[in-house]
């Protein structure tokens, strides 16, 4: 035996090692970066100065921002020292004060699982959709079991009974969020049409986002928006808190890649956040090919050719939200995946090709789990449906939702489609008015039940112009090309039968309705079972994408084969 010198950097033995392991070949020897303070200014100076795969430690603390930072043309982590998170509800009456207070909890998860607590361990009781109303203490003592909760509570604020905005719900104390403290918190005072944080995807490293609760001030900005990059690869955002008002989205896309995961959604008042994640691409800039390409859906997005299986879709999964009406929003040309979640009296929405220029291209909704809360004093929440649908397609299956059935409201669908353009001035304004049968103009622009832009989808409308116009002669989406081809809606396997409602945006809704004469459409018209939806049959040929997602444990989604032929020179 005799001892050799080898001249193998340790970046060419990193190479071989995630190569043999199947670890990302993202994954770079970290350095950290420590933030002097949890200020914005010390924030970008921290990720200013990181290098590509660094870490950027945001400290412990409590700082209210009225700028945001940026992070482009490099990939990092930004890791806060903890979020907090809503680990459970409550359907207990609890008057706001000090002393103990004795709840019954249930866990805010889709798997149902129930969260380990300790005696004396710290606890904040939020009021869903009023975070002013509020209690904080320690556990007294809790039975898994059961989910008897004990707590002496040694501060409060707020009242009981506390009017949100019209038409949405009131404050009762009967919804408390059980929530436990955050470490790093950045207050949002930015102005509207900001945001905290703004994130160009990289080339190579997944900018990861982790550990921050975003609270809510007197700004009005997003939390986080997220741009697709030529190139870029998938921005991870887990484990953070959102709090948001009324004019601001949590996370803000222009593209379809990303995985949002383990993160706790909360909207004061009920509705307050346009949407707790949105995808809009409302230029049609970034994601032109979305309608012009044939879909991800499922285990379609391994098997595409850009190498990025699992990164062609956005996938939304194992978070809590509360008190949204679009937790989610889908909007132009965005895919998404939204599963494994728990709303909590949240339901999401999507646009289509009447407001919105584009619509949205197809998303999935499976084994999410729903809590509503219905009462008969006026303070349930006013939740419309679990999914509006105003364009392209979907899978839904597999959930369980009750029905949205309460005093307060009335019944409402479970899944709320519509064609808004038949009675609406939109982008296609009052299309198909002045038929002389029913639905004579179908389809309309990428109405809900359509898809893939082959070139096959035609479409005649001459009170626009419009006759026979092939979808392909535009690649702008200009004026009524792009129809887009029959894709239909396919919903199945829920914990009950899913009630489908039709909808029209209706002839009362001043200058923006279309008018009485000539006669306009109707939904029910352009919308027909067997045809453009199935309430009650399986997808054909759909499997789900993996789940976990492979991003989530640390994987690039594809493992790559063991390197063969591998030599070293030594002297």
């Amino acid at each position: 035996m005799f001892a050799m010198k080898t001249k193998i950097s340790r970046r060419i033995i990193w190479g071989l090692l995630a190569l043999l392991l199947g670890l990302p070949l993202t994954t770079k020897a970290q350095t950290t970066v420590n933030a002097a303070t949890c200020n914005s200014a010390d924030v970008q100076t921290a990720i200013s100065s990181a290098t590509e795969g660094s870490t950027v430690a945001i400290p412990a603390g409590t700082c209210t921002w009225t700028s945001g930072v940026s992070i482009s043309g490099k990939g990092v982590v930004v890791q806060g020292a903890g979020a907090g998170r809503v680990i459970a509800y409550s359907l207990t009456t609890e008057t706001i004060g000090t002393g103990t207070k004795s709840l019954t909890i249930s866990p805010t998860n889709a798997a149902n699982s129930m969260p380990s607590l300790s005696t004396g361990q710290t606890l904040i009781l939020i009021e869903n959709g009023f975070l002013a109303n509020f209690m904080q203490g320690t556990v007294s003592s809790f039975n898994s079991s059961t989910g008897a909760l004990n707590m002496n509570i040694t501060s409060s604020g707020g009242a009981c009974g506390t009017a949100g905005p019209p038409n949405t719900m009131n404050s009762n104390c009967k919804r408390w969020l059980v929530v436990t403290p955050a470490s790093t918190t950045l207050v949002d005072n930015v102005a509207s049409g900001g945001h905290l944080f703004s994130i160009t995807e990289d080339t190579s490293f997944h900018t990861t986002v982790a550990g921050i609760h975003f609270g809510q001030g007197q700004g009005a900005a997003d939390d986080i928006t997220i741009s697709r990059a030529t190139n870029g690869v998938a921005v991870l955002i887990h484990d953070n808190f959102f709090e948001q008002p009324g004019a601001a989205e949590g996370i803000r896309l222009t593209t379809n890649r990303g995985v949002i995961w383990n993160n706790s959604f909360v909207a004061s008042p009920f509705n307050g956040g346009t949407g707790g994640v949105s995808i809009k691409d409302a230029s049609n800039s970034t994601m032109p090919f979305s309608w012009s390409t044939a879909s991800t859906m499922g285990t379609a997005d391994a098997a595409t050719s850009n190498g990025l299986a699992g990164q062609n879709n956005l996938y939304v999964e194992t978070n809590d939200f509360h008190a949204y009406i679009g937790a989610a929003d889908w909007d132009d040309n965005s895919r998404a995946v939204f599963r494994y979640n728990f709303l909590n009296n949240a339901g999401t929405v999507s646009h289509g090709a009447d407001t919105s220029f584009i619509g949205m291209r197809h998303f999935e909704f499976y084994k999410n789990v729903g809590i509503f809360q219905a009462y008969t004093d006026g303070t349930t929440a006013n939740l419309p449906e679990w999914i509006y649908v105003r364009g392209g397609t979907f899978a839904f299956h597999d959930n369980t939702l009750p029905a949205l059935s309460s005093q307060d409201w009335g019944n409402k669908p479970d899944i709320n489609m519509t064609v808004m353009s038949l009675q609406r001035k939109d982008t296609q304004p009052c299309w198909g008015s002045g038929f002389s049968t029913a639905g004579q103009y179908y389809h309309a622009i990428r109405q809900p039940g359509f898809g893939n832009v082959t070139g096959t989808g035609t479409v005649t409308f001459p009170a626009l112009g419009y006759n026979n116009a092939s979808t392909t002669t535009n690649a702008g989406y200009v004026g009524a090309v792009y129809v887009g081809d029959s894709e239909p809606i396919y919903i199945w396997n829920n914990n009950r039968t899913m009630n489908v409602g039709l909808s029209d945006y209706g002839l009362g809704n001043g200058a923006t309705s279309c008018p009485a004469s000539p006669t306009p459409d109707t939904s029910a018209n352009y919308l027909i079972q067997g045809r453009d939806y199935f309430n009650g049959t399986i997808k054909p040929n759909y499997t789900p994408y993996t789940y976990p997602h492979p991003l989530t444990l640390g994987g690039t989604g594809t493992k790559p084969a063991p390197p063969t032929g591998l030599a070293a020179i030594v002297n």
